[in-house]
């Protein structure tokens, strides 16, 4: 299987230190194609590769048994909005990217302390969020919802002309940054860039538009 590797994708296994042998990963997408690369990167290393998706876990467990990395790589279904079963100062590394703008402010709140809480002292935490300058969150059809700060936007699918939505919160550089500090972290550095998402799981078909995304390593001292 040939899947390519993203911007923001390559930043954060290049953000991974030698030593950060246990790691974090929320959200599991491509099948676990970063989790096999920060395992191929260090055969000490321990991934947990998360998401509530069961097929997505599935297809990642498949893939991953395939490249002979389930010893190293758990991958299994845990929501990050929810308490996380870890001890304190458990994980070197959290690699948390296109995950956390499905949340709502409050529960971001809630999943950035858990975040925290399990992160060793000097760990680190990457996020990648999408961005308020995304062609979604600006369609005239977008709905904004200022108690979660939830943008769901709603799409037809001319071939059925049946109706499908999502939702985000489409983040500013200040915004992520925020919520990051007040969660106790210290930013490392914060950038936003466009990026050519895929829309499907297995990276077969790009997006026929540009995303924005925001870009974000901090520290917890």
């Amino acid at each position: 299987m040939d899947i390519k590797a993203s911007i923001s994708e390559d930043n954060g296994i290049a953000a991974l230190a030698n030593n950060d042998l246990q790691v974090l990963s929320v959200g599991i997408s491509t099948g676990g194609v970063a989790e096999i690369r920060m395992a191929e990167a260090n055969p000490e290393r321990h991934i947990v590769a998360t998401t509530i998706d069961e097929q997505g876990v599935a297809f990642a467990k498949k893939y991953i048994a395939e490249k002979h990395l389930d010893s190293q790589i758990e991958a299994k279904i845990e929501d990050v909005a929810e308490p996380l079963p870890y001890t304190d100062a458990y994980f070197d590394y959290i690699y948390a990217r296109l995950v956390l703008h499905y949340l709502p402010k409050e529960k971001l709140v809630e999943a950035l302390a858990e975040l925290h809480r399990v992160l060793k002292p000097g760990g680190k935490l990457f996020v990648v969020v999408r961005s308020t300058k995304c062609p979604d969150a600006t369609r005239k059809e977008a709905h904004f919802d200022q108690e979660t700060n939830l943008t769901t936007c709603t799409f037809a699918d001319e071939e059925t002309g049946k109706t499908y939505s999502y939702s985000r919160y489409f983040h500013t550089e200040g915004s992520i940054s925020k919520y990051v500090a007040e969660a106790g972290f210290n930013g490392t550095y914060v950038k936003a860039y466009d990026e050519h998402l895929y829309v499907d799981f297995m990276r077969t078909e790009l997006s026929p538009k540009t995303d924005n995304v925001i870009e974000l390593l901090a520290v917890k001292q």
